[in-house]
């Protein structure tokens, strides 16, 4: 079956990736179907989809309408003016058959101007606490596909559950990950943690790593921080730095265990990885969706929920209560996993095929 479809995401990693992993999907087992983007004009957003190398079609805003005060609130206000005339103007031109938005400040002029085109669409919601613009879809009648088993503060009728469409990592060598990050000297031996502090970035968790490091109990450990620099560099026996990686299956290649934030796309990464995780909420995230997303992720994965207010002893303590469950045989034969990375996007593929 031959399907144009249009993906609309912006903002974080959090939303795009899965929009770009629901699209090299599509490429790679639907070759007869044809797939085109829209973001927003964020500088971030364009390196990640140049990244994959998709150059999508932009709407010139940048941030939600339903956020913000005074003057900055009434810009993004007058700027979606605009924004939903561009948004006609591409559905027009790209005639998709159907829409499907992931979240996030960009798809509320496309979901305007889906309804007046009369175009099918639908919303993917990445997070188990639903954003501003999926619960206005709801309420218009518009599909609901979930990341999570909950879709707060939508009832269970609203939505339907599929996973978070993520990319197919294939595992290297810890040995070959490590040269091809351009990391210094001979592969540690001991338990690798590696420290992933969102897309925006935490120096709070960086710190606490660091601090971390120095303490006799992990002096035997490698921890390693993406994100935070400009090269690979080691900056003391067991720390090592990386600028931001786009070849993320080189980082997880060399985790035992994984601190991250609740991002629902690193989580189900690390999931479908079946990765041991501390998860440490960003409590400034819209509605206090990331402590929604780590609830249910620890509720189905080896997991520790953690809140970064607690202390440095707690830490190193959760720490070494996660890297126990990986050696625990009978807890990795007990893992399963709700979804693989491929079936995700089959199982989306499928449900949109049933409503486009």
């Amino acid at each position: 079956m031959t399907k144009r479809l249009l993906l609309v995401a912006g903002g974080t990693g959090g939303h795009i990736w899965p929009a770009i992993s629901f699209g090299q999907w599509i490429g790679r087992n639907r070759p007869d179907s044809s797939v085109s983007y829209i973001c927003g004009k964020r500088s971030l957003e364009l390196e990640i989809y140049r990244s994959a190398g998709i150059e999508p079609q932009q709407l010139q805003i940048e941030g939600s309408p339903f956020s913000g005060y005074g003057l900055d609130k009434f810009k993004r206000t007058y700027d979606q003016i605009p924004a939903v005339r561009r948004s006609v103007s591409l559905i027009r031109s790209t005639a998709p058959d159907g829409v499907l938005l992931f979240g996030g400040y960009i798809s509320f002029p496309v979901l305007l101007a889906c309804k007046m085109l009369r175009t099918p669409v639908a919303v993917h919601e990445q997070n188990a606490y639903a954003g501003k613009v999926t619960r206005l879809a709801s309420k218009m009648g518009t599909e609901i596909f979930s990341g999570w088993r909950e879709c707060l503060p939508l009832p269970s009728s609203k939505f339907t559950r599929i996973g978070v469409p993520v990319r197919e990592f294939a595992k290297v060598p810890p040995k070959d990950a490590w040269n091809e990050l351009g990391l210094p000297g001979e592969l540690p031996d001991g338990p690798k943690v590696l420290v992933f502090s969102g897309s925006l970035g935490s120096t709070h968790i960086k710190d606490l790593a660091m601090e971390l490091s120095f303490e006799k109990e992990f002096t035997g450990w490698t921890f390693i921080i993406p994100a935070v620099s400009e090269k690979a560099e080691k900056i003391n026996d067991n720390v090592f730095i990386l600028p931001k990686v786009w070849k993320t299956e080189l980082l997880y290649s060399l985790a035992d265990v994984a601190v991250v934030r609740g991002g629902g796309s690193t989580l189900t990464e690390v999931s479908v990885l079946g990765i041991p995780s501390l998860v440490i909420p960003w409590g400034d995230a819209a509605d206090n969706h990331q402590y929604y997303n780590a609830v249910s992720f620890s509720s189905e994965n080896r997991s520790i929920l953690w809140d970064e207010k607690r202390s440095r002893e707690d830490f190193a303590k959760s720490l070494l209560r996660l890297y126990d469950t990986k050696l625990d045989k009978n807890n990795n034969e007990r893992e399963k996993q709700y979804n693989s990375a491929g079936r995700i996007c089959e199982d989306l593929w499928l449900a949109l095929s049933s409503c486009f």
